[in-house]
């Protein structure tokens, strides 16, 4: 869809991932490198080709054709990786940065980075995401030889670490979907005017605001995350139809099967009922909703 003349002119579309050298743990390197092709591993950067492709998807959507011939193709990751090298190089990697990747018009690459905190690997890519602790109990029986009573506030190995709570507080106002919620630009006004409704005050600070559509209410994603719901038994996150981001997380998750997409209102939600947030930066974090 060509939307080059539309566009404000000192937009620029991004992500932000993870740089860290956890992703070469021999534990879950395989998995960061699953969707890489053999010639870009090992690497340090948290799903590098996801990004790379919600970045193209936006620019084509945009009618960028510049800026999308730069990233496009195997030479295009080849480009980013070798911008994202540029920014990293020097930079200790014991200490986990925010990398924030931003693309103008004309193709031109700026990539930004900050500190950010240590995570488990398995908040990166978790095995399951644990369910929430009110759901039966599962009880095999004795004669299998296994555990007589496996509760949900159990954690397999794999598991993300349930550490750092989030408060996700739905916004109090609608928001009208358009293509600066389906695509991450700097047009982000929207974001930032939910953060403040529901007294969010830093970046950093543990909470979460969901993003609620005009259509029927539906919760389109939260302000820097995507967000996941316990609905019939399985984790659901909002459809690309209600407005938000195809997230790279969101992407991965659904594609490991750790979840499932689904329509979640907000008028369904319930006060203190767990759920999961993540992002490129920090993975998967869990949180407990908070009615205002």
């Amino acid at each position: 869809m060509d939307q080059g003349s539309k566009v404000e002119p000192e937009l620029q579309l991004f992500s932000s991932l993870r740089y860290d050298a956890i992703l070469q743990d021999d534990a879950i390197e395989s998995l960061n490198e699953e969707y890489l092709d053999p010639e870009f591993r090992p690497t340090t950067f948290y799903m590098v080709s996801f990004h790379r492709d919600r970045i193209l998807q936006a620019a084509e959507h945009f009618g960028w054709q510049e800026a999308a011939s730069k990233i496009r193709g195997k030479l295009g990751l080849q480009y980013l990786l070798l911008k994202l090298s540029e920014a990293s190089s020097g930079l200790s990697l014991d200490v986990p940065r925010r990398v924030r990747t931003l693309l103008s018009h004309d193709g031109t690459i700026t990539v930004e980075t900050n500190v950010v905190p240590k995570v488990s690997k398995y908040n990166l890519y978790p095995k399951r995401l644990p369910p929430p602790s009110s759901e039966k109990k599962f009880e095999p029986s004795p004669l299998t030889g296994g555990a007589l009573t496996l509760g949900n506030d159990d954690a397999i190995h794999g598991d993300p670490i349930r550490g750092n709570l989030y408060s996700v507080l739905p916004d109090i106002q609608r928001t009208k979907p358009s293509p600066y919620t389906t695509f991450k630009t700097t047009s982000r006004d929207m974001y930032t005017s939910a953060r403040e409704r529901v007294g969010i005050k830093e970046m950093t600070d543990p909470q979460e605001v969901l993003i609620i559509s005009e259509k029927d209410g539906e919760i389109m994603e939260g302000s820097l995350t995507t967000p996941y719901f316990w609905r019939d038994g399985k984790w659901t996150t909002p459809p690309a139809s209600s407005g938000g981001q195809d997230g790279t997380t969101r992407r991965w998750a659904l594609l490991k099967g750790l979840c499932v997409e689904g329509v979640v209102k907000v008028e369904d939600l319930v006060d203190g009922e767990e759920c999961w947030v993540s992002n490129g930066v920090k993975g998967f974090i869990y949180g407990k909703i908070k009615l205002l």
